[in-house]
């Protein structure tokens, strides 16, 4: 916490210089979901609160979600500058060199990441390869990712099961005897109640605005890694965006990786709440399995990692390791 408030405090001294603006800027973002994806559109929503509270009207926002440009396909047109800003997670074009993917592996500190030259090899990665500048790389909260199943665990594992999970949550699909099943998300729920799948991999809050809990009344506990959402703009956007535009974007990315861990659990702990009231259980991994669980996890990001971008993702690896960011 102590690490948070110095990058709050560094974050508002950077800002103290900032001038006023002669024309409103308009950025165009592109989501890969919308706000019934609530736990995880909550990053964009305090990106852009952020951002006016900054800039006031200096900056004007405009929002496109998946309906516009599906998920998995949304890294082009922002590259081609159609869209100005990309909100999404890396595994998404993990096709097409998306080392941000693998932060998911390291813990939700967002000072350190800074400081470790973790953020900074990121950002230089995405300019090189694709012409993108990292305006943010926020975690969603501190509680990562679980399972959810239409039965419990037996016998300390899902043995023989089909479960939804993109490339990331493969390792602890097949830890456990699963057998991994890659869909968009959007089809989680009708998969769910025609029985296609016995369970989903998803980031720890969002059964409640998904609705899956009507279909599945059991999450493991506990969570392993941590969500970690990029914000990559379009290069030559944002190098026409005059120095003070280009700072409240900035320090609008800074704060929010600085808020969203604890703002992120606070979601998260409404949604187990509410959930337990609509009779969703906790079924458990056995406890001597937890570490092999979470070591399952990293070490499938961090070989997707190499697959991907080889010697970048193996410096960004030695940066988080050395920095303790590593689960």
């Amino acid at each position: 916490m102590k690490r948070m408030l110095t990058g709050i405090a560094v974050a508002g001294m950077m800002l103290g210089g900032l001038s006023v603006a002669a024309n409103a800027a308009t950025i165009k973002i592109l989501a890969s979901w919308n706000k019934n994806v609530w736990p995880t559109y909550v990053v964009l929503d305090a990106f852009v609160k952020n951002v006016k509270k900054l800039g006031g009207d200096k900056i004007k926002i405009r929002i496109s979600g998946p309906e516009v440009v599906p998920g998995f396909e949304q890294l082009q047109p922002v590259k081609a500058g159609v869209f100005d800003l990309l909100f999404t997670h890396g595994v998404y074009h993990m096709g097409s060199k998306g080392l941000s993917a693998i932060i998911d592996a390291m813990n939700a500190d967002p000072v350190g990441k800074r400081t470790s030259g973790v953020w900074d090899h990121l950002d230089k990665f995405y300019q090189k390869t694709h012409g993108l500048k990292l305006i943010a790389i926020s975690p969603n909260s501190t509680k990562g990712y679980h399972i959810f199943l239409k039965k419990p665990i037996t016998g300390g594992n899902w043995k023989g099961r089909k479960i939804r999970g993109t490339q990331t949550y493969h390792g602890v699909i097949r830890l456990f005897g699963g057998e991994p099943v890659v869909m968009p998300g959007s089809q989680v729920y009708s998969a769910l109640e025609k029985g296609v799948v016995d369970g989903a991999a998803w980031p720890a809050a969002g059964m409640l605005s998904m609705k899956h809990f009507e279909v599945a009344k059991y999450k493991v506990r506990p969570t392993f890694g941590t969500s970690t959402l990029p914000f990559l703009m379009n290069l030559k956007s944002f190098n026409k965006l005059s120095k003070e535009k280009q700072n409240i974007l900035l320090q609008a990315g800074y704060m929010t990786e600085l808020e969203m861990p604890w703002k992120g659990d606070q979601v998260q702990a409404k949604e187990d709440a509410e959930l337990a009231k609509r009779g969703v259980k906790i079924t458990r991994i056995p406890a001597g399995e937890v570490a092999k669980m979470r070591k399952a996890f990293s070490e499938s990001i961090w070989k997707l990692g190499e697959k991907c971008c080889g010697e970048d993702a193996k410096k960004l690896r030695a940066l988080a390791e050395k920095a303790g960011l590593s689960w």
